[in-house]
């Protein structure tokens, strides 16, 4: 009997993770997270290419280019590692944190600029968001639908191609 229970009860959770509905993992999800972030580092810009320019008026160029390369470091090193956390202990709670460390430093960007830029380049350990967006995309879908989900997640993402060119009028 207590068999048959637990069986009945497994089968209803596998209903309930298997019906379509607000708790239900969607592509559209991988889309917003990812949007949101690259749509609030394109409001950030220019002004984080003003505090660059206030803070390092002679190097803001030779400054961008470490802040950016730290980070990018750091994110080439720790992508292997947040991927397997994230697959021991689940995708959705690793978006989250991805997320929140790679905007935690915005707000010293008034408070403190050498703090902000401090902050900005160790947060290249937990700016992985695309990594951990692609894996969420793979277990979601099935294989012949990844390829239109992979599409969908990158069409959210531009180059970067103004920031030279509004770094270059700021400077000039």
């Amino acid at each position: 009997m207590n068999r048959g229970k637990a069986a009945s009860e497994a089968g209803d959770i596998m209903l309930v993770r298997g019906s379509p509905g607000r708790g239900r993992a969607r592509v559209t999800h991988a889309v917003v997270v990812i949007f949101l972030e690259f749509f609030a580092w394109g409001l950030l810009t220019t002004p984080m290419l003003t505090v660059l320019h206030e803070t390092f008026p002679q190097h803001t160029f030779l400054m961008n280019g470490l802040v950016q390369g730290v980070k990018g470091f750091l994110s080439f090193l720790s992508a292997p590692l947040i991927g397997a956390l994230s697959d021991i202990w689940g995708r959705k709670s690793f978006l989250l944190m991805t997320v929140f460390f790679t905007c935690a430093p915005i707000p010293f960007m008034r408070i403190s600029p050498w703090w902000y830029f401090a902050l900005i380049s160790v947060s290249g350990i937990f700016a992985v968001t695309f990594s951990v967006i692609f894996a969420y995309v793979a277990d979601i879908t099935e294989e012949h639908e990844r390829s239109t989900a992979y599409g969908l997640v990158t069409t959210t993402t531009q180059p970067h191609s103004g920031t030279t060119t509004q770094l270059h009028n700021h400077t000039a």
